[in-house]
């Protein structure tokens, strides 16, 4: 598998009209250098590409939306064809279903932008959704966006919450087998923006299990926090493990039926070039 990189920008934008908000969000793409971007509560019924050209760059050149319910919801789902062929596997007024294939290596993965209903009965529907998405051993897919559910009431900063809800979120997490990529550096992802805040944990990542063996260096990172109560998030995915450079012998190479004949070819090496020896030999702690 390639040790390849690439980045996905997520945020709940809280709105899309202003070409202020467009600046903003322009800024966002350069600055996570992503190659997909996952927008929720965009507020916009009706999305087309002259749309995106006010802040995507034109390597954007793909997409697809839910539309919102009047100036509520809206979710966008845009991606560079130049590295991912997309097909748009199912759509909901929460959700979108994403297949993506790397035009670097063939690999699929599925993506699901998520933007989960604060009213009922709408809230029920999604969680019952949710709850019910096939997920496959054999499967990678990366579940994000915002669900407008907390895990744990710890994730307030102030007493209270809804004790059932963090219940019914974690039931679903668990019956489907999710693994949580935990935000570095920051505790919420939500606030009221006013002069003495709530703060909530409303926007989530997570992965199916085999996500974490095809992709086992992903990490979700905050970006700065503007325009918008929610914070933007870049989500980076690599297929790369770091290696320590440490040389470490084992004992059973000294078995091998070739070892003798190995260590004799680098004798001449060590009688030749004794200072890189040397050097070696501390960096593996043997001197």
């Amino acid at each position: 598998m390639s040790n390849r990189l690439w980045n996905i920008l997520c945020w709940n934008i809280r709105g899309f009209n202003s070409s202020d908000k467009w600046d903003v969000v322009r800024n966002k793409i350069e600055e996570s250098a992503c190659s997909i971007i996952c927008l929720q509560e965009t507020k916009k019924e009706l999305v087309d590409l002259p749309f995106i050209r006010n802040f995507a760059p034109k390597h954007f050149d793909q997409f697809d939306f839910i539309p919102s319910n009047g100036a509520s919801g809206g979710l966008l789902v845009i991606w560079c064809s130049s590295v991912f062929m997309g097909r748009i596997l199912e759509k909901h007024s929460f959700s979108i279903i994403v297949e993506f294939t790397s035009a670097f290596n063939g690999d699929c993965w599925l993506l699901t932008n998520i933007y989960g209903p604060c009213d009922e009965p709408s809230r029920s529907d999604f969680i019952e959704w949710f709850r019910n998405c096939n997920v496959d051993d054999s499967i990678n897919w990366l579940f994000l966006g915002n669900f407008n559910f907390y895990r744990s009431l710890e994730n307030r900063n102030r007493p209270g919450g809804n004790l059932a809800d963090t219940l019914i979120f974690n039931d679903a997490i668990g019956h489907l087998g999710l693994i949580e990529l935990p935000l570095k550096g920051r505790a919420y992802t939500w606030s009221n923006m006013q002069t003495n805040p709530l703060l909530e944990q409303l926007d989530w990542f997570f992965t199916s299990p085999n996500w974490t063996l095809a992709f086992p260096n992903t990490e979700v990172l905050p970006l700065a926090k503007i325009t918008s109560d929610h914070i933007p998030c870049r989500i980076s995915i690599s297929t790369k493990i770091p290696k320590s450079n440490v040389f470490r012998f084992e004992n059973f190479w000294a078995e091998h039926d070739d070892f003798l004949q190995t260590v004799g070819l680098a004798v001449p090496l060590f009688l030749t070039q004794p200072r890189i020896y040397q050097l070696n030999s501390k960096v593996s702690g043997l001197s």
